[in-house]
């Protein structure tokens, strides 16, 4: 974890030390332990500091000719010898996550870059001819050019999937740098591309034996780890009782000789507590395991402070649960190693499920002409849409790629605008991640889930509460050795059929086997605990009838309130499940109460 930020003029007066100072301060959480400002005008740039390694180089990391901001575990000295030689390309050599900007004083060219998936966020505005950008959002609000009006534009694709992707964001002047790109500018603008080209697995490629793929995913796994504990803080695991935290664990200890603290976290009174798991899985290695509980109006205690760190509406539920349990660790532990990425890498959540979708249309597919027309035709008919959708383009055709939260008629029938409803919107963001892949279509799928899901809520929200609290997450699962592994494996490798089932994450179970027991190996994973649906229903029915009456008062411009009040009664009468949505709004309406 680390802060970078900076301002520059390519015309007129440079930007005054103050503003640096200022940012400075603002994204000053993200790196407390030492700091740098470069007054170089036309640019002011500012570098935070968290201290994870002996490295005895400080900040400003510089040459004649380039200024370097680097918020990651990276080599620095690496890369700004690699960047001279070789520009970009040199991003390919970094491990792990990270946000870049690197100043080119000869050129005065400006470069910002974020890792594959994202785990690092860096935002910029861009009013020709000046060009802000930060670590954090709210941090360029309070600049006096950045206008803090919403983009109603986007309104769509947040109502559709919970957040928007990259580089969009719901103020109208800020934009996010997406993953796996670098943006190139200079006095004539803005330029996007996409730096990060994984070799995914072709179709007609040979596959090598499972055994040979268990050993690949388990060799990275591993120098993932390695790099990560390679450290003199404080290190601990979060530790899910699922497959990719026991997986990271038993690396660690390997690789250190030693046994990190584990971490969980349960909600009292959750019938379905699975924190039991994690605890076998610790003890299974000897950690000392710490089981962090926390109640659903502590919860909502958080939604302020949490959103005001987050600077975009809270994506899930989790965000809050997250925000609790990396509060309650205080400051014993600094860096704490997540098994996040695991399922969007590597085929778990959802994936055995879409598969065996997905062999249910392949062998529709398979009729003859007549019957296979006639087939179609009948699973439309009867509601069964993915039986008539076509085996080698069915992430696409079922629009597969993140949450499902209003569709177009629910859209057209929420928002006062109908224009700003947009019903092609879920097709128009997903299909040019499609396009970026050429693979078999679970791998296609994985792609896209690490593009948005991956990147835009689970990402994003476990830094953003880390970081709220002065603790550095980082992901083993999502290093470049490890998404270059994983992409180079077919998806029926990843999801293997075994009977009438699949197995998701068939390489790294097999790796596991024997280091765990059956049973722990065997179940699935159920992530951070969702408590909205039952407490909305239950003690936050209150806080909901009042969140929404606000919502109402506070948004009466973009959404029809009696639309609101309608979803409100139908969750609360049990007729249908609405959490999500009225998750969404309420996160909106907290979030926009903090632009004003």
């Amino acid at each position: 974890m680390g802060g970078i930020a900076g301002i520059v003029h390519f015309q007129g007066d440079p930007p005054a030390r103050e503003l640096g100072k200022q940012l400075s301060s603002a994204v000053s959480q993200r790196g407390p332990d030492d700091k740098a400002l470069v007054f170089d005008p036309p640019a002011v740039l500012v570098q935070r500091v968290y201290s994870t390694d002996p490295s005895p180089h400080r900040p400003p990391w510089e040459t004649d000719r380039f200024v370097f901001l680097l918020d990651g575990t990276g080599d620095r000295d690496r890369l700004l010898a690699e960047w001279i030689d070789t520009g970009m390309e040199a991003l390919s050599s970094l491990n792990g996550g990270f946000s870049l900007a690197i100043w080119d004083r000869l050129e005065r060219v400006l470069w910002l870059a974020r890792d594959p998936t994202g785990t690092r966020p860096l935002f910029f505005s861009h009013r020709t001819p000046r060009i802000a950008f930060s670590s954090t959002l709210p941090s360029l609000l309070a600049l006096p050019w950045v206008s803090r009006d919403i983009a109603t534009e986007h309104l769509a694709e947040y109502l559709s999937f919970r957040y928007v992707h990259a580089p969009r964001t719901l103020v109208r002047d800020v934009s996010q740098v997406p993953p796996g790109h670098i943006a190139r500018i200079d006095r004539s603008g803005v330029r996007i591309d996409r730096w990060w080209h994984p070799k995914w697995s072709s179709p007609d490629e040979s596959v090598a034996s499972a055994d040979t793929l268990a050993d690949r995913i388990d060799t990275a796994l591993r120098h993932a780890v390695e790099r990560h504990t390679r450290t003199i803080v404080p290190t601990g695991i979060l530790l899910s009782g699922g497959l990719d935290s026991a997986a990271i664990l038993h690396h660690a200890r390997a690789t250190t000789g030693q046994t990190p603290p584990t971490f969980t976290v349960a909600l009292a009174g959750d019938p379905a507590d699975e924190s039991a798991f994690a605890a076998r899985v610790a003890s299974t290695y000897g950690a000392e395991h710490h089981r962090i509980e926390v109640d659903n109006m502590a919860l909502m205690e958080v939604v302020p402070s949490a959103t005001l760190h987050m600077g975009q509406p809270l994506p899930s539920p989790a965000a809050l649960v997250q925000y609790r349990l990396f509060e309650a660790l205080g400051p014993s532990i600094r860096i704490l190693l997540s098994g996040a990425g695991g399922d969007e890498i590597l085929g778990g959540r959802s994936m055995p499920d879409i598969a065996q979708r997905l062999r249910q249309a392949r062998t529709l597919s398979r009729l003859p002409g007549p019957a296979r027309r006639l087939g179609r035709r009948a699973a439309r008919s009867a509601g069964l849409a993915d039986l008539a959708s076509t085996a080698t383009h069915f992430g696409l055709e079922r629009k597969i790629g993140g949450s499902r939260v209003f569709s177009a008629e629910e859209r057209v029938r929420l928002l006062r605008d109908p224009a700003m409803a947009r019903p092609g919107i879920r097709t128009a963001i997903l299909e040019p991640f499609y396009q970026e892949v050429h693979s078999d279509p679970l791998n296609e799928i994985l792609h896209v889930w690490q593009r948005g899901w991956l990147t835009e809520d689970v990402l994003a929200r476990a830094d953003r509460m880390a970081s709220a609290h002065g603790l550095h997450l980082r992901f083993p699962m999502l290093d470049t050795e490890m998404l270059r592994a994983a992409a180079a494996i077919p998806g029926p490798e990843k999801v293997r059929r075994k009977g009438a089932g699949y197995i998701p994450k068939a390489p790294l179970r097999q790796a596991m086997h024997g280091r765990i027991s059956a049973r722990l190996l065997n179940r699935p994973k159920r992530g951070v605990p969702k408590p909205m649906d039952r407490w909305l229903r239950g003690p936050g029915a209150m806080f909901l009838q009042a969140r929404v009456e606000q919502l109402c008062a506070d948004s009466s411009d973009l959404f029809i309130p009696e639309t609101l009040r309608g979803i409100v009664r139908s969750h609360l009468d049990g007729d249908g499940d609405h959490a999500m949505q009225l998750w969404a709004l309420l996160m909106f309406d907290a979030w926009r109460s903090k632009l004003s």
